[in-house]
């Protein structure tokens, strides 16, 4: 077995998982903003229906979560683009 260098550990490229990678982020952000779309016209119906103004919170929740993973997926991406990627 070979005895390796410290500045060889050191320096060798990260392995990144599949789900970090940016296909799956961008994959993740077009559909996280399909969803807010979507929730956002959930939210409209409800308000249009006397009945369902009662169940507003589904869509509202529904958009809630989406947006925390939009702004969270847009973080990070912008992160690994302004330091020049991998």
């Amino acid at each position: 077995m070979k005895i390796k260098f410290r500045n060889e550990l050191l320096f060798r490229k990260a392995f990144i998982p599949w789900y970090d990678t940016e296909l799956v982020m961008l994959m993740t952000l077009v559909f996280s903003v399909v969803v807010l779309l979507f929730s956002m016209v959930g939210v409209a119906a409800a308000l249009d229906d006397p009945c369902f103004q009662s169940h507003i919170w589904v869509p509202c929740l529904l958009g809630s979560f989406s947006m925390i993973i939009t702004i969270s997926t847009l973080i990070r991406l912008m992160r690994r683009w302004s330091i020049g990627g991998d």
